[in-house]
């Protein structure tokens, strides 16, 4: 994950020459429909920022309440642990194409509670909205927020992140409720059903 200055973020459009992955994988796969999304993600001196393009030409964004179902939507997921030497709890933020969210924090599927938190902090931005989501007909939508170094010391305690640090995370797309319900993952889940929450599939995020 490289790292820019946030001089460089008001100048340019920095994700021009970020590197891109690919969320790729689709172990419970019945239908064949398996969305092309691309996600790329850097880290600034106070915020990570996340960047998901979700290649669909037709979307579902019904839920519009913070912590609502968005799993149900089109929906695009990043979850986080970076403290992987002092806490086995991860963040899960799940956000549908028009930037509703869902956020938890806990070990497992089971044990997670839902932090007091203004989504505002996030600064999420989106492609599309409430009002011309009838209108959609577009290759791809897209997705951005921050995720603010502070709110992460709140609940984590002291993150230092710095060059070279390692964090364990996974990227989603999914959409339960969809046309054509599928579950894409960046690193492979190797589970009988479809289940983000599997920490023992995250993967290597290296700070450079």
């Amino acid at each position: 994950i490289k790292k820019i200055s946030e001089y460089q973020l008001n100048g340019s459009d920095v994700w021009t020459y970020i590197p891109k992955i690919e969320i790729d994988c689709f172990p419970w796969d019945d239908n064949g429909y398996r969305p092309k999304t691309e996600v790329a993600m850097i880290y600034t001196d106070s915020f990570f920022r996340i960047k998901f393009t979700c290649y669909e030409s037709t979307i579902k964004a019904d839920y519009q309440c913070l912590n609502d179902p968005v799993w149900r939507d089109s929906c695009a997921e990043f979850f986080l642990n970076p403290s992987i030497d002092n806490d086995d709890r991860y963040m899960n933020f799940e956000m549908n194409a028009i930037g509703t969210m869902l956020l938890g924090f806990g070990c497992n599927r089971h044990e997670r509670t839902a932090p007091d938190v203004n989504h505002e902090i996030f600064n999420i931005k989106t492609t599309v909205n409430k009002d011309n989501l009838a209108e959609y007909g577009h290759e791809y939508w897209s997705l951005q927020y921050d995720i603010p170094y502070e709110f992460l010391q709140r609940h984590f305690g002291k993150v230092n992140i710095e060059s070279g640090m390692v964090l364990k995370g996974n990227f989603y797309k999914c959409g339960d409720d969809t046309e054509y319900p599928h579950y894409g993952c960046w690193n492979y889940i190797d589970y009988p059903v479809p289940d983000f929450h599997r920490p023992e599939y995250f993967g290597n995020l290296i700070l450079e």
